[in-house]
């Protein structure tokens, strides 16, 4: 027999019927002279299908156990790199749902993938694949080109889908049917509408689902044939199998989406949910957990500074005048303080390192032993104080815009390094305060009073400088996050969180370059992420638990708006969320929290208080 690695190209006696004999395929073929049907079939890819189908029959008649999935991958070069494999459940209903960026490779890679994990599969495939023997014990056969008369015989696979999976097994599907296309409007190629059907059987079933995403294409010869004719394409399908075994594949699985994750949607939300959690695979993870000397510009860091001694920041505290203290958190140890630096000055070396301590277990921070800065000099400082433990649990750093625009001009304002304020900006957010350099210690972050304690003082200190209307600064998302949480935050918030009026007057100095969602994986985030819970749950699969960064949600809830996006490359090249809270839009539930239920009456403070 001849060498079979140049089965795809050498003549070859087939010893048993052709999987695909093109004689069989177009009117008069047996009257076609034998060179001219070889021709055509090597040209059109039907060779190599009949070759490597007939080295599986030899291999299985020699006594071979390999399944057909591996051996088709093996003879017609289908070579791919896998992640994820530990994703699929190795029992119980399972639907795995895919892109198909190519036509027949991507059947045969998937079902290699998935009888790695394990063997009781059925793969849904069209009518075209009903000639491939070897795989017609795990087929059910559709067809997506007959038109209406189609779709009611189809009926028939539905049953069969659907008792496969009740009976607990593992069900491969492309929902979109039909190999991807070019698309005028997105100006790629692009998966065809994903079929709501495969939603319905999921929720009919309580079937766990496991995206996938397949890379690359199929060739331009493929795509200019799907745009003209497009109904002929399925003819050359086997055409792009020459195509893809010239090159290495990209396969990977992200974590399961768990019943009730998709009992709580409808079925046109979780097709869009299932589509979008297939497609963000495809994304670069580069930024992913890269080292932090990367992220900090190849920068050595500097080791953390020693911290202050407990009874040092304790005898500050405790020195501070009675009108610094904004609350007092009744059945919990915090205090929360308002103090300028020159009234704490050993207790703002601690805030540095606890700053640069807590920034860096996230992939962020200044890479100074100390993170403190000329802004701090006159900046009002809230510091959340555990008064039992006597120790700094996290602390804010306000700037009072109207105080600062008078005394040091624009520069004074410390997000004027990375945004530029038009005019117009600036008279607004000289009514507000700016919100920054927060963080809550390592040992607090699991306390949810934490956090709710440092904004009581928040609240507490606009009770005593009502003057203020807005609250503005940035949320950082830190690198930690992989680059498709990154995207679909960003996309989720240009999208639903904008302020179009304000945004037009604030830019960027280093604005966010190709970090957004494509095109049509953007159109998908309206359905499949109804709103803020849904984004923070879909971040939370993707990052293994850790949903959007919690600032940013709290920001959300009192009703801030986006007005800029930048990228901070000195401290991490964290990504920056430029937020607006206007405080008279803020819900009246949340004011009341924050400020108290009275906070109207205790807005009492008069213009030589506010003034002070």
């Amino acid at each position: 027999m001849r060498d079979r690695a140049c089965a795809g190209t050498c003549v070859m006696k087939f010893k048993r019927p052709k999987m695909v004999d093109l004689a069989d395929e177009i009117p008069g073929g047996h009257h076609v002279p034998g060179f001219l049907l070889e021709a055509a079939e090597k040209w059109l890819g039907l060779h190599a299908l009949n070759v490597a189908h007939e080295h599986i029959d030899d291999d299985w008649d020699a006594g071979s156990r390999e399944n057909f999935f591996r051996m088709a991958c093996k003879y017609l070069n289908l070579n791919y790199d896998l992640e994820g494999l530990e994703c699929i459940p190795e029992e119980g209903p399972c639907v795995i749902v895919s892109n198909h960026p190519h036509g027949m490779s991507d059947g045969l890679m998937f079902g290699d993938v998935v009888m790695r994990r394990r063997g009781d599969i059925r793969i849904v495939v069209n009518e075209f694949l009903q000639c491939v023997r070897g795989m017609r014990p795990y087929e059910i056969t559709v067809d997506v080109y007959g038109g209406e008369a189609a779709r009611r015989a189809n009926m028939a696979g539905m049953r069969e889908m659907l008792h496969w999976l009740k009976e607990g097994h593992c069900l491969l599907v492309f929902p979109s049917g039909s190999a991807a296309t070019f698309s005028l409007k997105d100006g790629r190629v692009v998966d065809d509408p994903w079929q709501q059907n495969i939603a319905t059987l999921v929720q009919k079933t309580g079937a766990t689902v496991v995206p996938m995403n397949i890379s690359g294409r199929t060739g331009i010869f493929f795509q200019v044939v799907s745009m003209v004719a497009r109904s002929l394409r399925a003819n050359f399908l086997p055409r792009e199998i020459l195509r893809d075994g010239k090159m290495r594949h990209s396969i990977r699985l992200g974590s399961p989406i768990p019943p009730a994750t998709t009992a709580g949607m409808n079925s046109e939300q979780l097709n869009a949910y299932m589509r979008l959690r297939s497609m963000l695979l495809r994304y670069s993870d580069t930024s992913t957990h890269s080292s932090r000397s990367a992220q900090v510009g190849h920068r050595a860091l500097q080791p953390i500074a020693s911290g202050e001694s407990p009874e040092a920041l304790g005898a500050e505290i405790d020195a501070l005048p009675s009108d610094c203290l904004c609350f007092a958190g009744g059945a919990t140890p915090f205090r929360v303080y308002a103090a300028r630096a020159e009234q704490i000055p050993r207790l703002m070396h601690e805030i540095g390192v606890q700053r640069e301590r807590t920034y860096r277990s996230v992939g962020e921070g200044s890479g100074l032993e100390c993170d403190v800065d000329e802004w701090d000099t006159h900046y009002t400082h809230l510091v959340m104080w555990d008064a039992k433990e006597r120790r700094l649990a996290g602390a804010y750093r306000i700037g009072r815009t109207d105080q600062i625009l008078a005394k040091h001009g624009v520069k004074g304002i410390y997000n004027s390094i990375f945004f530029h304020f038009c005019p117009a900006f600036l008279q607004t957010i000289a009514q507000g305060l700016e919100m920054g350099r927060a963080f809550i210690t390592p040992e607090y972050q699991r306390q949810p009073a934490s956090l709710d304690t440092l904004w009581m003082g928040i609240g507490r200190f606009l009770n005593k400088h009502p003057q203020y209307k807005y609250l503005y600064g940035t949320v950082s998302i830190s690198p930690n996050y992989s680059f498709a949480a990154r995207a679909l935050m960003l996309t989720y918030m240009k999208q639903t969180c904008m302020d179009a009026s304000l945004s037009r007057l604030i830019r960027a100095r280093h604005a966010p370059r190709q970090m957004e969602l494509l095109s049509e994986d953007a159109r998908l985030l309206s359905q499949a992420l109804p709103d803020l819970r849904a984004l923070s749950a879909m971040v939370s699969e993707l990052e293994g638990g850790m949903g959007i960064p919690v600032l940013l949600k709290q920001y959300l809830r009192l009703g801030g708006k986006m007005v800029s996006f930048g990228i901070d490359e000195n401290f991490g090249g964290t990504l920056d969320c430029f937020v607006v809270v206007d405080l008279a839009a803020t819900p009246e539930r949340a004011r009341r929290r924050y400020r108290g239920k009275g906070y109207m009456e205790e807005s009492h403070f008069t213009a030589q208080n506010t003034a002070s």
